[in-house]
């Protein structure tokens, strides 16, 4: 018997030792790959002689972390590599991410015409070196140039194929890409909650998209609490607003340009707030970010943003002089809808110096030019602005007059948007109805390797799992997921019909290991009452179906629930959402106000860390 369990111990321990070597095999073959630059690096004025000393790999990777931000120093970045390969051709993984931040930097520049030839080029050789997993983001650049020409339902359909590419090969980067442009969609279409949910997934995923195995392209993390911030100030929100936008301020990948975007929405919102104080505050900032504009177009788009908090704080002789700069570099750029828009604020700041006839001409050219564009909600406004100048001068019929054209823009608006949900319906149908191809087989060695990688780290994991666990098999799986939509939906309209309570949990799983929830499961479900229901929602979460439960009985079962959560969470704590069902609610209703919910109490929690 002794010698049977000491054999035993011994195959155990040389199972651990192999499975510690794959381990660190894994590591040296995929760090660098792993590898993200230091902040230090992205920082320093002479960056583009520090970056041309590494590899080019890693100036790949230093040009994607600094796009937004120093786009002018990416451009050069990216032109001396361009001239490196033209003489010494780059890999064709490196080539091909290469042209792909080309694409994203033209849309910087407002070259988005030449950013769709680049995107569909690029598509068309990340088919030819076999690298598929490349093409979502190529796709993706082509998505964000046509919603800067005004082509929405391009947009939109490009954005759903480029998703469900990203979707098929697990790019995590060009998801969280595509959820952020996608939530800016529908914040425009005025779905906030499908915003919020895009977003709250986006920021979820983040860190494990920043450390895929092949870096393409990842927008900043600021990006998204940002326009977090900006759907709250849609929805009237504008407490939730500041919260969001201070994070954005204070991100790490905030720096460049994007201290001048996000000190602008902090001045807007505290506008809102009428703290005037703080909006000069973020203005002197903002101020202080735009004289280091070196782009010409940038200029343009910091003067016209200036020219309104300039008008608000009442330096209407600054605010005129912004305006007026910025009309004649767009007007350069013939881009007639940010100047017809930038002439509207020149309007206001002309109403403020009492040159009302300069005004109501400049308002009537923008409202001739928004007819013939149909952007019917800036005519909505151009029209409003009028008719309360005229209703102020006790000159009523003029302003009945340009009410009734206020509403009549206003009616075509609602129509234009009711088209834009059904394009964007549309969309998605289409992208669905692609056939759906398998990733093809490549003979690279890059892709080789990352797969050899992928092949050691599934085989250690489920080395050390079997042995240190051993979790029975549960065959069971697949027809519980493919029937709990329907007990879903039955428990919702059961207490729809029966008129009693109901409240759902959404629990937010993801500091609690994978490998844990086969054990986890069972223990919640003991803690459960037998007509209460637990759902697997996605990877990282469980939802849980309460019936005849109140909110306060909601907030019980949550506790009983994070004590039995303690023993497994790996760090941080596990975030609970909770919603209580109304007759008018679907499903998706329901998971929304979960969601909300799970989102104040990561603010609540930050607060008081803070505090």
């Amino acid at each position: 018997m002794t010698m049977t369990l000491a054999k035993k111990n011994i195959n155990y321990n040389f199972s651990l030792i192999v499975a510690l070597l794959m381990g660190l095999t894994l590591y040296f073959v995929t760090s660098s790959v792993f590898a993200q630059p230091s902040q230090r690096l992205l920082l320093p004025d002479d960056i583009i002689v520090q970056t041309q000393q590494l590899s080019t790999r890693e100036q790949l990777d230093v040009i994607n972390n600094i796009n937004t931000q120093r786009s002018a120093e990416a451009k050069v970045l990216i032109d001396s590599l361009v001239q490196q390969h033209a003489r010494q051709p780059l890999t064709n993984i490196d080539a091909l991410r290469l042209s792909l931040l080309h694409c994203f930097n033209l849309l910087e520049f407002g070259e988005f015409n030449q950013a769709i030839i680049l995107a569909k080029q690029g598509e068309i050789n990340a088919r030819q070196y076999k690298y598929d997993t490349a093409r979502p983001y190529f796709i993706q650049c082509q998505a964000e140039a046509q919603q800067n020409l005004g082509n929405v339902l391009q947009e939109q359909i490009l954005t759903e194929e480029s998703l469900r590419l990203a979707n098929l090969y697990s790019e995590k980067q060009a998801i969280v890409n595509n959820l952020y442009d996608r939530s800016r969609q529908n914040t425009s279409l005025e779905n906030f909650n499908s915003a919020i949910e895009d977003l709250r997934y986006a920021l979820a995923i983040f860190d494990e998209a920043q450390t895929q195995f092949q870096n393409w392209y990842l927008l900043p993390k600021s990006y998204l609490q940002s326009e977090i911030a900006n759907v709250f100030f849609s929805m009237g929100d504008i407490e939730e607003a500041l919260y969001f936008a201070e994070l954005a301020y204070k991100e790490s990948s905030t720096f460049g340009k994007l201290n001048f975007a996000f000190a602008i929405n902090l001045a807007r919102i505290n506008m809102a707030l009428k703290d005037r104080a703080q909006v000069l505050y973020y203005l002197n900032k903002a101020e202080t970010e735009n004289n280091k504009n070196t782009s010409e177009r940038d200029f343009a788009t910091g003067n016209a943003l200036l020219a309104s908090i300039h008008l608000y704080v009442g330096d209407y002789d600054v605010a005129e002089q912004l305006a007026s700069s910025s009309i004649v570099l767009f007007s350069k750029y013939q881009e007639p809808i940010y100047v017809m828009r930038i002439k509207r604020t020149l309007a206001k700041v002309y109403f403020a110096q009492h040159k009302d006839n300069q005004a109501l001409s400049l308002l009537n050219d923008i409202i001739e030019q928004a007819t013939e564009l149909k952007q019917f909600s800036d005519l909505e406004e151009f029209n409003q602005i009028i008719s309360q100048y005229y209703a102020e001068k006790n000159q009523f019929e003029s302003a009945y007059q340009f009410q009734v054209q206020r509403f009549d823009a206003a009616k075509q608006a609602a129509e234009k948007l009711n088209n834009a949900h059904f394009m964007q319906y549309k969309a998605k149908i289409t992208a669905q109805s692609e056939p759906i191809d398998p990733p093809e087989k490549s003979s690279n060695i890059n892709q080789s390797l990352i797969l050899t990688a992928l092949i050691i780290l599934i085989m250690s994991i489920g080395l050390v799992i079997f042995i240190t666990r051993n979790p029975r098999n549960t065959n069971n799986v697949k027809n519980n997921i493919e029937n709990q939509q329907l007990n879903i939906n039955n428990m919702l309209d059961n207490a729809k019909h029966g008129h009693y309570q109901l409240s759902m949990l959404l629990i937010d799983m993801s500091h609690i290991l994978t490998t844990d929830m086969p054990f986890i499961t069972p223990r919640l479900k003991n803690t459960l009452r037998e007509q209460d229901q637990l759902f697997h929602h996605s990877p990282n979460e469980l939802i849980i179906l309460l019936p005849h439960t109140s909110p306060i009985g909601a907030a019980r079962v949550v506790s009983q629930i994070e004590h039995v959560l303690e023993e497994w969470q790996t760090e941080g704590k596990v975030n609970i959402g909770v919603a209580s069902l109304h007759q008018l609610d679907s499903f998706d209703a329901l998971l929304k106000k979960a969601v909300l919910n799970q989102l104040n109490k990561i603010k609540s929690q930050e607060h008081n860390q803070k505090l």
